[in-house]
């Protein structure tokens, strides 16, 4: 005979475990401290197994025989019902575990020792403030590309285009990671090309005429600006090196012997130490702004309008504002310079 409803409702407790039986294996277990309890009894390769299908009245008798029933079309296609339970409860605890937060954060560290301080803090603060909060708790194997695309667009409907494009590279870097680690399959974080409107990009050419270079040359030397700025600018087609670390250079760096400025790999962008052969030209400036400086060349701050330089018609912008820039003109190969190489 059937269970019912009522009958499950008014099981009364005893002193020990006793069972109502419903149909085709499934009862109502009820324990001394009254907890009654949905189980299946069934038989899978030659053995009795049983199944558990929750607490009533949580689970209804209706919820239960439907949930017998799903196991038993498994049964017929030759499936443990009980295997399938398993593997779902394993799947579900591996996406708990496997956030977007946790991937995300793996990634952060894994990227963090090789990038620059100033890159680390900004992709910190990207995470923390923009992705985290929306897409941390999910699964990282649930997130779709409309999910991404949100993040993306909520930081371009508040202006912060620069960022918006940031964010989409580190999506498709943590998702990029996210499939070498085996927690995707698909490449959702890479499907996010052209969603995004496109940064307005001002080009800052090299220069390469011979002439045109000379031009600047004039500018550095007729730069009437504090004696610091005016020995770095002149350090600047001497030494061929990046605006930062121009300006951070320490007198400890310099090897007076040898003739050579000696950056120390955590200031290059590529990790690796560099030295810098110093002509007699730039030591005599060096020797010149030793005095002037502590352990450092700081280059003070300078008014944007100083020190015009003219190339062509068009007014350009000073040499210590082009110092200041952040790749320099003189980094580029330049062609020979003929007399312009003074």
């Amino acid at each position: 005979m059937a269970l019912t409803d009522p009958t499950a409702k008014n099981a009364k407790t005893t002193g020990k475990i006793y069972r109502l039986a419903d149909e085709k294996g499934l009862y109502l277990e009820v324990h001394p401290t009254g907890a009654k309890y949905w189980r299946h009894k069934y038989r899978f390769a030659g053995k009795e197994k049983r199944l558990a299908y929750g607490v009533y009245p949580e689970v209804s008798l209706k919820e239960a025989r439907n949930a017998r029933d799903d196991s038993r079309r498994l049964l017929r296609e030759g499936i443990d019902p009980s295997k399938v339970k398993r593997t779902r409860k394993v799947r579900q605890n591996w996406e708990a575990e496997n956030t977007f937060q946790t991937v995300a954060d793996e990634w952060f560290q894994k990227q963090a020792g090789i990038w620059a301080d100033s890159t680390t803090k900004k992709r910190r603060a990207l995470l923390d403030n923009d992705l985290l909060p929306w897409l941390g708790k999910t699964p990282v194997s649930d997130i779709e590309t409309m999910d991404l695309l949100s993040c993306l667009q909520r930081i371009e409907d508040r202006g912060a285009l620069e960022t918006a494009h940031n964010a989409r590279q580190v999506f498709g870097q943590i998702f990029r990671y996210a499939k070498q680690t085996r927690r995707v399959s698909g490449e959702s974080g890479l499907d996010l090309k052209g969603a995004l409107k496109p940064k307005a990009t001002t080009h800052h050419a090299a220069i390469t005429d011979p002439k045109e270079f000379g031009v600047l040359l004039r500018a550095i030397d007729k730069y009437e600006g504090t004696h610091v700025v005016r020995c770095l600018l002149k350090l600047c087609p001497l030494l061929f090196q990046r605006p930062g670390e121009m300006i951070s250079m320490r007198w400890t760096e310099i090897d007076w012997k040898q003739a050579l400025w000696r950056l120390p790999a955590d200031k290059m962008k590529m990790r690796q130490a560099h030295d810098v052969p110093l002509s007699t030209r730039a030591l005599s400036i060096l020797r010149d702004l030793e005095p002037l400086t502590g352990t450092c060349l700081r280059l003070p701050k300078c008014s944007p309008t100083q020190a015009p330089c003219q190339r062509g018609n068009r007014q350009q912008r000073p040499a210590e504002a082009r110092l200041r820039h952040k790749e320099s003109p003189l980094r580029p190969r330049i062609p020979s310079l003929g007399p312009h190489a003074t």
